[in-house]
């Protein structure tokens, strides 16, 4: 019988197989790494997010997460944006495991109609895929504490390219454009699917002693930045991210024709964390003495951040062919 691979290793092989399926989205990201890596830095990834709108798509997500060594811990509403949150964490200490940042949108939130148009988009992707396998991955590794090597790489394979994904036909675009004018953000999710929509760079790996310097090195860089840093100097976490690219997404016409909408689904966040602190202000330390730094997310920060991927305004069609 072949060595099971343990939830850290099976998180390795995930953040590896999507960090590469989102660098071959994301030209900023390809342009980021070679900035850190001529900075002498290396490449952390502190977390991915992602945003959907089919709660089934969601718990199976933390299912499989748990897997990868992944539990649920806090909760963050986004009132403004129409959407829910929660953070997958590697409960501990440490604040340097990868860690995985879900929205869902808030179909409550929305009108009645519009939220029925939400549901008939995420029942057509629902339809369109068969997750039977990937559940029975997931019971081996929940009844043994791992997978073997066969096992592992078909239960990756599926969740970064099946799971995170638009399994189904395009969106409609009258779905596309109603969400839109309730919540950009809504309207981005919709578009990208469950796939990572940014993921986030520590910034003293990379090689930066501060938020500050990296975010003006990207800047020289050419790349476009959120117009300012979340978080204060000197607080347990500092935030910000490059403005998503305006690109063509596949929609369906009335008429049932493919056409194109542009839509802002994809960027990249730097990250600075920091010492915690309990509710009364005090500095908090890790068992061994050293500074526990902060590993959770503030609503504040993440609510200017999810800025960076809005889709906000209605376009023309553009049938293709």
């Amino acid at each position: 019988m072949s060595e099971l691979l343990s939830p850290q290793r099976l998180r390795a092989h995930f953040v590896e197989a999507a960090t590469a399926r989102f660098a071959s989205n994301v030209a900023d990201f390809v342009k980021l790494q070679k900035l850190v890596a001529d900075n002498g830095g290396h490449f952390h990834n502190d977390h991915g997010a992602i945003r959907s709108a089919d709660p089934d798509v969601c718990a199976l997500f933390v299912r499989a997460a748990r897997v990868l060594g992944l539990r649920r811990e806090c909760d963050y509403r986004f009132p403004a944006k129409k959407l829910i949150s929660f953070d997958l964490q590697v409960i501990g200490e440490d604040a340097t495991p990868f860690k995985i940042f879900v929205s869902e949108v808030d179909l409550a939130a929305f009108p009645p109609a519009v939220a029925e148009l939400i549901r008939a988009d995420c029942a057509e992707q629902a339809a369109a895929v068969d997750h039977t396998p990937f559940l029975a991955w997931i019971a081996k590794a929940e009844a043994a504490g791992g997978l073997a090597d066969a096992d592992a790489a078909a239960f990756i394979d599926h969740l970064v390219y099946c799971l995170m994904s638009r399994p189904g036909p395009p969106l409609l675009r009258s779905t596309l454009e109603a969400v839109a004018a309730v919540s950009g953000e809504a309207a981005s999710a919709l578009a990208l699917g469950p796939d990572f929509n940014h993921v986030t760079i520590d910034v003293r790996a990379a090689g930066f002693h501060n938020i500050d310097a990296m975010a003006q090195a990207m800047r020289d860089a050419g790349l476009k930045l959120l117009p300012t840093i979340q978080g204060a100097p000197g607080t347990k976490l500092r935030q910000t991210a490059t403005l998503a690219a305006t690109i063509d997404t596949l929609v369906r016409e009335a008429d049932g024709t493919i056409g194109t909408a542009q839509t802002e689904k994809q960027f990249v966040e730097i990250i600075e964390r920091s010492q915690a602190h309990d509710a009364d202000g005090a500095p908090l330390w890790t068992q061994a003495g050293a500074p526990l730094i902060f590993r959770n997310f503030l609503a504040a920060n993440a609510e200017k951040i999810f800025d960076a991927a809005s889709t906000k305004v209605s376009n023309p069609a553009k049938p293709i062919g």
